[in-house]
């Protein structure tokens, strides 16, 4: 088995290597961590020779899933706006498309100008010489309807894996609030509300503004002899919560953010896992934060879409997909006090979409983050008792019980569901041998329910490429 990880940066970079290796040298037997080189991932050096079973055709390259679009202090509304967001795509090209939605909007918006260049640094400047201007059915501009959504005209730009893209577009006119979705991790800009088309701008100076949201973009899909795109569908352990944290702490202390740590989300590890491994697959990141699998109040709400109902549109409409990895059930469990059978029939009915639609599904089972926090109050982790709830010593929190019988059900009857064709056991990889129900203390961000980004490579590794392919 080998480890796939980002370039290291400075004794940080370092670390987080050493210490991946060490736990996944622990959990799978690895006979050495003598070599680090041996252990970065593919970057700009990699092979873009494609395999034998590749082929012309799109597939998506960097992708996300359309959250909401209510009001609030991050997504106001404005008017003649420009907006530049930045991506890490997941496979190299030379040739793109770009989808902008206003699928969850109430007003139409207007698009005035969209731009897609190769981002320089960790600000807003871009590439002059591979920034070219994005056409709708040959028009500069196109007004959106809401419910709807649109794909540009395809460009050429040539860039490597590694090199982040910058996706500019110029909203005309008064706008509510828009289709968005937090990015997490991302660093994206913005021209002050009424300051006009600034897509052009090359250095970016005029993006004085931050936010950590994509707002109306939703995928760049790329053309080229692929093999095709593999969704990792789920919460926000999947959209890469915390994935920006090191893990330099181990719990109960927490870890913290890391400046520019912005591509550990598990979309960017299994992306460096197939270039490594030879494949030519596009990765699509379909998590959307406090997702639950199946209706909850927060779907009331408005606040997300269920796995069950948004499974179609953001997995299995997109372009070139072959392959999902469904996890789910830690807000259901967690949030929503859910029982596992509850579970089981969500993961059920959206293997069933799938095994419908073609595509071949990994099934990952729950690691530690499920207790039910209506229970009671001494199950559940605090500061005075972090390890409440455990089943080491006990009494085990409830939702914790209602986990570990969901991933029994997950490794037995789940694998032989029509269309499941692999297990990919993020519960094994994860979990503390003295603390079962808590994950292993140096891979934890701190919150007992997301992994921090050296733990989200360790989730990685369980999924079995070969299974992608698998017929």
């Amino acid at each position: 088995m080998r480890l796939f990880l980002p370039r290291a940066c400075g004794w940080l970079g370092l670390l987080r290597m050493v210490t991946l290796c060490i736990v996944m040298t622990s959990l799978f037997g690895l006979s050495s961590c003598s070599t680090p080189h041996s252990l970065f991932a593919v970057g700009n050096e990699g092979s873009t020779t494609p395999p034998p079973d590749a082929q012309p055709q799109w597939v998506v390259g960097w992708g996300t899933s359309p959250q909401t679009a209510l009001q609030s202090t991050t997504n106001p509304g404005g008017s003649d706006q420009s907006f530049r967001f930045i991506i890490v795509p997941t496979i190299d090209a030379t040739e793109e498309r770009v989808h902008f939605s206003n699928l969850m909007g109430k007003t139409p918006v207007t698009i005035g100008a969209a731009r897609i260049a190769a981002a320089v640094g960790v600000g807003p400047a871009v590439d002059a010489t591979r920034d070219m201007s994005l056409t709708f059915s040959s028009s500069s501009s196109v007004t959106i309807p809401a419910g709807q959504e649109v794909v540009s005209d395809p460009v050429n730009i040539s860039y490597q894996y590694g090199e982040k893209l910058a996706v500019s577009v110029y909203l005309k006119g008064s706008f509510g609030p828009l289709t968005m979705h937090d990015s997490q991790v991302q660093t994206n800009f913005a021209t002050p509300s009424g300051a006009g088309d600034a897509t052009t701008s090359t250095t970016g100076t005029a993006f004085a503004n931050t936010n950590t949201s994509w707002y109306m973009l939703t995928s760049v899909d790329v053309y080229g002899p692929y093999q095709g795109t593999v969704a990792l569908f789920g919460s926000s352990s999947i959209d890469g919560h915390a994935s920006n944290f090191g893990d330099t702490n181990s719990y109960p202390t927490p870890n913290f953010a890391i400046a520019a740590q912005d591509h550990d989300r598990p979309s960017d590890w299994l992306a460096r896992q197939l270039l490594e491994a030879g494949y030519r697959f596009g990765v699509l990141n379909a998590g959307e934060l406090g997702d639950p699998a199946a209706e909850d109040p927060a779907t009331a709400s408005g606040q997300s879409v269920a796995g069950v109902d948004r499974i179609q549109h953001d997995v299995l409409q997109q372009a070139g997909i072959k392959a999902v990895v469904i996890y789910f059930g830690g807000i259901d469990l967690r949030e929503d006090c859910k029982s596992a059978s509850d579970v089981e029939a969500s993961l059920t009915n959206m293997v069933q979409q799938a095994q419908e639609a073609g595509v071949r599904v990994i099934l990952a089972t729950v690691p530690p983050s499920a207790y039910c926090t209506t229970s009671d109050s001494e199950l559940v982790p605090s500061s005075a008792n972090p390890y409440a709830g455990d089943l080491n010593p006990g009494p085990e929190n409830p939702g914790s019980t209602q986990r570990r019988t969901l991933n029994d059900w997950i490794r037995a009857a789940g694998a032989q569901l029509p269309g499941v064709v692999a297990i990919a056991d993020f519960d094994k990889a994860l979990s503390d041998p003295d603390h079962p129900d808590f994950m292993l203390p140096n891979l934890n961000s701190g919150d007992n329910f997301h992994p921090n980004g050296t733990g989200y490579g360790v989730q990685s590794a369980t999924i079995p490429l070969k299974a992608i392919l698998s017929q």
